[in-house]
């Protein structure tokens, strides 16, 4: 036990490395003064910085997923209202109007759609100013909440707070480019409050190991609830709070137990809530659409190899978070194998960190439990236990970095300083300066890629070339900045959709029978069409869509447009009669042939050509009638 500059005891080193390093003799009385006093100032300071990093977002408005859970969620759109149906359903379900499980399980993640069904009360309409100003806040006060709990792991030492673990690890924390998506992205919410309450429930277990006080263990209980009912991932902390406990506080055997069961117990409370609300989760199940299960198609192998990959590029992301994309999905990560050299590679580093922690468990290092707090939170957004529907994503990791920010400064402060060089401080806090610099300009220059569809995946597209959906939404984005320049000459509104028709293109050739962008490639040959009149090339352009999703509807709707338009007939006659025989042979769309060769029909009903293959066409369907009325024709 060391002393600091005021003489009051603190958690500290052990001199002995046979000893637990991290010691804690006696009791600590706690009181808002000994944090409060020295750490007021810095405690502002990570505020400060947090909006001014974050404070671009206040002038933006919604994106991506902002629309299911605020813009069109009628649950969040009722305020007050609304709550008990929020409480009581799956979390989509506001949305779609009925629970989906789009994904593998459900949602349940009621607490901050309840937070912005409170904005809408108050505002009486949608107000994302309001909300993201809330994002911002929550989210500084995370980096604060994480500041008081290293605090009472580490306590102070005879370093300035300044440059302490506790404040180092929080001001990394807080302006680590990799959480741009969890603040800038209103929906990010339940990723910051998830943290939030689970840091509050870790603080209240800590005091609770130090005054022994029944009501630190019910408000750590109350907590840990509201980090479940935020977002599931908080479920790791049933297993770091008792981990930290174990690691920083080796005298409190008795009331470890009392503190895991109290865990336990809430936890299960939320299963039986969150089972009865929004039904038991079936895992068998597997989506067939790969935009909710990129797995598909895989082997087990591939898919292993895939999610180590994954893994691998978040620790790359970590140390070195450039570049950025909010779209993992595919294949913006490729399919990959077992004898990939980067797969092998991440492979190996978490076979390390998995050895490493279980060899130097008992000597509770701060390393080791770092890295086994990285593992346990990661656990459970790595695609290993559930399927998350994407890949990976930046918010997926927005939990687990606190593990990486302490490792990080950690090594920096404290390793690096112990080389056996004279200049090696100097060394440490250089290293670390050019982390804060880098971190911090980063996440600045990162914040305006959120301003709205069109900023978001332009950034995306850059990175998320071989994305199906990045290149799906940058032609969906160029396309609704298009309509909304109705009033624009026609060149201009012609150059933005032949800018975005190759991403459309681009998204069908990456999977074929994507929906969205089959929809978006012949929503814009269509506009392009409308505006250039150009038969041709609507048609050599629609040809691909209709070969690939014959089942569109807005095709329908296109060709009985331009037949009743009077074009050129014997050109719309011999395309129709080609698409038509060409989806006879198709294995999926095979039944679309009928009405395609039914367009021909309308245009040359008594070509012998034409009948035959009509004849053919509802034979092969089992359709004897109709084919036999036009098998007369053909006769």
């Amino acid at each position: 036990m060391a002393k600091s500059k005021t003489g009051k005891k603190s958690y500290s080193s052990a001199s002995s490395p046979k000893q637990p390093i991290l010691v804690k003799e006696e009791k600590i009385p706690f009181h808002k003064e000994s944090f409060w006093t020295k750490n007021l100032v810095p405690s502002l300071v990570l505020l400060v910085i947090t909006f001014g990093l974050y404070f671009q977002c206040l002038q933006y408005g919604y994106v991506l997923d902002d629309l299911i859970v605020i813009e069109e969620n009628k649950f969040t759109k009722q305020g007050l209202a609304g709550i008990k149906d929020i409480m009581t359903t799956e979390s989509m379900t506001g949305y779609f109007g009925e629970q989906k499980n789009l994904v593998q399980g459900n949602r349940y993640r009621p607490l901050s759609l309840v937070t912005f069904a409170i904005e809408y009360e108050f505002h009486k309409e949608l107000n994302p100013k309001t909300s993201h100003f809330i994002n911002i806040l929550l989210y500084g006060f995370t980096g604060i909440l994480l500041f008081m709990v290293l605090f009472l792991l580490f306590g102070r030492t005879n370093k300035t707070v300044w440059l302490g673990l506790p404040f180092l690890v929080s001001l990394i924390f807080i302006i680590h480019p990799i959480h741009v998506e969890a603040v800038a992205n209103i929906k990010g919410r339940d990723e910051i409050m998830a943290l939030l309450f689970s840091l509050g429930s870790l603080y209240a277990a800590l005091r609770y190991s130090d005054y022994f006080n029944n009501k630190w263990l019910i408000l750590s209980s109350f907590l840990l609830m509201l980090g479940l009912l935020s977002k599931e991932n908080a479920i790791t902390f049933v297993a770091v709070i008792p981990l930290t406990l174990y690691f920083f506080n080796p005298n409190i055997k008795k009331g470890i137990g009392l503190i895991t069961m109290s865990l336990i117990g809430v936890t299960l409370l939320y299963l039986m809530i969150r089972f009865s609300y929004s039904g038991v989760p079936k895992i068998s199940e597997v989506s067939k659409d790969i935009m909710n299960n990129p797995f598909l198609g895989m082997t087990f192998i591939e898919k292993m190899s895939t999610i180590f990959y994954t893994l691998g590029k978040y620790v790359v992301l970590l140390i070195f978070p450039h570049p950025l994309t909010h779209d993992y999905y595919p294949y913006a990560i490729p399919k990959m194998n077992i004898g990939n050299p980067y797969v092998l590679a991440s492979l190996a580093l978490y076979i390390f960190m998995v050895l490493y922690a279980v060899k130097y468990f008992f000597r509770k290092n701060i390393e080791t439990y770092s890295i086994v707090y990285y593992l346990l939170t990661l656990s459970i957004v790595s695609n290993i236990i559930v399927n998350l529907g994407t890949f990976m994503n930046d918010r997926f990791i927005f939990m687990a970095s606190v593990g990486f920010c302490i490792f990080l400064v950690h090594i920096l402060t404290e390793k690096v300083q112990k080389l056996p060089f004279s200049f090696s401080k100097y060394v440490s806090f250089s290293l670390l300066g050019i982390f804060i610099i880098f971190y911090a300009f980063k996440t600045y220059s990162r914040v305006p890629d959120w301003e709205n569809a069109l900023t978001l995946n332009k950034s995306a597209i850059k990175v998320s070339k071989n994305s199906a959906r990045a290149n799906s939404f940058m032609a969906t984005a160029l396309y609704n900045d298009y309509k909304e320049k109705e009033k624009s000459p026609i060149p201009e509104k012609l150059a933005i959709l032949k800018e975005a028709l190759p991403y459309a293109q681009k998204a069908c050739e990456i999977l074929p029978e994507y929906y969205n962008g089959n929809i978006m490639e012949a929503g814009i040959v269509g506009e392009i069409f409308r505006l250039e009149g150009d038969m041709s090339d609507f048609l050599l352009n629609i040809k691909n869509v209709m070969l690939r999703r014959p089942d569109l509807p807005y095709l329908k709707e296109y060709s009985e447009h331009v037949i009743s338009q009077g074009y050129n007939q014997k050109e719309l006659f011999d395309f129709y009669l080609n698409i038509g025989i060409q989806l006879m042979s198709h294995k999926k769309y095979s039944k679309y042939a009928v009405q395609y060769l039914l367009f021909a029909y309308k245009l040359n009903p008594e070509g012998k050509i034409i009948n035959e293959w009509l004849y053919k066409a509802y034979e092969k369907q089992g359709d004897m009638m109709n084919a036999q009325k036009y098998l007369l024709k053909v006769n």
